[in-house]
């Protein structure tokens, strides 16, 4: 069995807190036996989204940077794999991404945001987000990454709502898929049913990991919580807080994904024949 481990955080303003406050927490979820530890979308800041402010781009950091060593350290120190999502700067590109820190501190690779949003005010009751101010699309695809304790892949937030994404990172041989997030709780309704059915569907484990409360020093956003861990039937083994920081771990038994794989024959019975539609460029319409 292996335990893996989400951290559920509130934001703040000042980057130090953030970063003292995951340092802590990852130790405590190591010391509770996890291998894989998970950090919330853009973990090292507040969710800054929610105005145009090109001072904000100033937190933006490269991977490998200040806080990928870090994290690194602190993968070496407690032999775990930190899943660890920043703001990227690439040259003069940005990134919303994630990147994957060994147990021997380096990097084993990243992943970029897919999917960016932009969440109309007008039509939400609680502030949203223009992130496509901020974050160029991800332009690395959908890898998967081999650690010495399970292959994993990587859904940030926004991505989540893409079954297309989903079904990429298990044909890509993803053991766990972790999806680290910013979500409110005007979305409540739609987390617990996308995570367990992208677990059922590709036959995986998810662990969703969430922000909770209202970022110290930001918006008014209320982030649900409510960061889990479902496993291949689609069942809901861990579950966090929806008001409380905490850590949700639990124990996945891998061996079980083959056997269910050839059980199901989701896989096997694809038609990607007639999935050509799904690949289509539709025609350029106007913004909804």
């Amino acid at each position: 069995m292996l335990k893996i481990a989400g951290v559920q955080l509130t934001g703040h303003v000042d980057q130090a807190v953030n970063l003292d406050k995951a340092t802590r927490m990852v130790r405590q979820a190591a010391g509770q036996g996890a291998r894989i530890v998970c950090l919330p979308e853009l973990f090292s800041t507040m969710y800054f989204c929610v105005e145009r402010r090109p001072e904000y781009f100033d937190w933006a950091e490269p991977i490998p940077g200040p806080t990928t060593e870090r994290m690194g350290a602190l993968a070496r120190e407690t032999g775990t794999v930190i899943v660890c999502p920043i703001f990227e700067r690439d040259g003069a590109t940005y990134y919303n991404a994630a990147a994957v820190i060994g147990p021997d501190g380096g990097v084993l690779g990243k992943y970029r945001k897919s999917s960016i949003p932009f969440m109309d005010r007008a039509r939400s009751r609680e502030p949203r987000g223009d992130e496509k101010f901020y974050f160029t699309p991800g332009d690395l695809g959908f890898p998967t990454f081999d650690t010495p304790f399970a292959r994993i892949g990587i859904l940030i937030c926004y991505d989540r709502h893409f079954p297309e994404a989903a079904r990429v990172l298990g044909l890509g041989g993803a053991e766990i898929v972790f999806v680290p997030t910013n979500t409110t709780r005007m979305t409540r309704y739609l987390w617990d049913v996308e995570l367990r059915a992208h677990a059922i569907a590709n036959v995986y484990y998810v662990c969703g990991v969430n922000k909770v409360g209202v970022d110290v020093g930001g918006s008014s956003r209320d982030h649900h919580g409510d960061s889990l861990i479902a496993n291949p039937r689609g069942e809901v083994i861990a579950q966090a807080s929806p008001t409380e920081e905490g850590i949700v771990t639990a124990d996945v038994d891998l061996s079980v994904i083959p056997e269910l794989r050839a059980l199901w024959g989701y896989y096997r019975d694809r038609r990607p024949d007639l999935y050509g539609p799904v690949a289509e460029v539709p025609e350029p319409r106007a913004a909804v």
